[in-house]
């Protein structure tokens, strides 16, 4: 009981951190870096020609630019995030801001069976409303700068390296607020609760309509870390990632 008192005192207020890189880098998939973002794909290559490709132009890649003074000093991570009361009514999450007024949210529901919407997931604890976590990370204008000025001075290749690497580290700073405000919800809830919590992000397949930004935005007031947002709600930097996170067992990605 004294454990759900405290957590009461945090409820509706949006907190901002700094992430330090080294945070950032222990979570970093190089797999998924090497792949996805710098297109060192095994495509129709052999297990040894793919091996040697990796070790010779990937993972060199990566440690030079962990050591470049350039580049280490652009990647500025920043996070908000806050916990808000929320309660759901049919397709509609209807959360609390600080002041008790109502933001509601609109997600759609599958068509076909198992006919799944996002509410389905908000499940209320014993003594109150569910809560919702939402946030935003970025980092920050220094490292789009340093890619714009290795774009004009026609260092493509550098320049499609870092950018790579800022949009993964990008996720990474989501993943590190996933697990500190999992870890923070978890300290004022029983253990035998605790579950990892699946993240959403508004424009993905469960909750398409970017337009909820704007919402997210007036909940969390993420200028305060320099985000802002474009007429087609896409966030200014580039690099950043927001969105909230359902703790249900039973909650997972779907599409619509």
């Amino acid at each position: 009981m004294e454990n759900k008192e405290k957590f009461k005192n945090l409820i509706g207020k949006a907190q901002v951190v700094d992430i330090p890189t080294k945070e950032l880098f222990d979570v970093l998939s190089s797999k998924v870096l090497f792949e996805a973002r710098w297109g060192f794909s095994k495509a129709n290559l052999s297990e040894e020609e793919y091996k040697s490709i990796i070790e010779n132009k990937a993972k060199p890649a990566l440690e030079k630019l962990k050591k470049q003074e350039e580049v280490l000093p652009t990647i500025e991570c920043k996070a908000i995030y806050g916990f808000f009361p929320c309660e759901s009514e049919g397709n509609r999450l209807i959360v609390f801001d600080s002041n008790n007024k109502t933001v509601p949210f609109d997600f759609p529901r599958q068509k076909q069976s198992p006919n799944l919407c996002i509410t389905d997931f908000i499940q209320k604890n014993s003594d109150s409303k569910a809560i919702i976590p939402f946030f935003a990370v970025t980092l920050g204008n220094k490292i789009i700068e340093e890619e714009k000025k290795l774009f004009e001075e026609n260092s493509y290749y550098n320049y499609h390296l870092l950018h790579g690497l800022g949009a993964e580290m990008a996720d990474c700073g989501a993943q590190c607020i996933h697990k500190r405000i999992r870890d923070e919800f978890f300290q004022y809830f029983s253990e035998k609760e605790n579950t990892g919590g699946c993240r959403y992000s508004f424009g993905y397949p469960s909750c398409p309509d970017l337009a909820c930004q704007l919402k997210l935005f007036e909940l969390l007031g993420p200028s305060r870390i320099g985000l802002s947002l474009t007429e087609s709600y896409q966030m200014v930097p580039e690099l950043s990632v927001s969105g909230f996170i359902i703790f249900n067992k039973r909650a997972k990605y779907f599409s619509i």
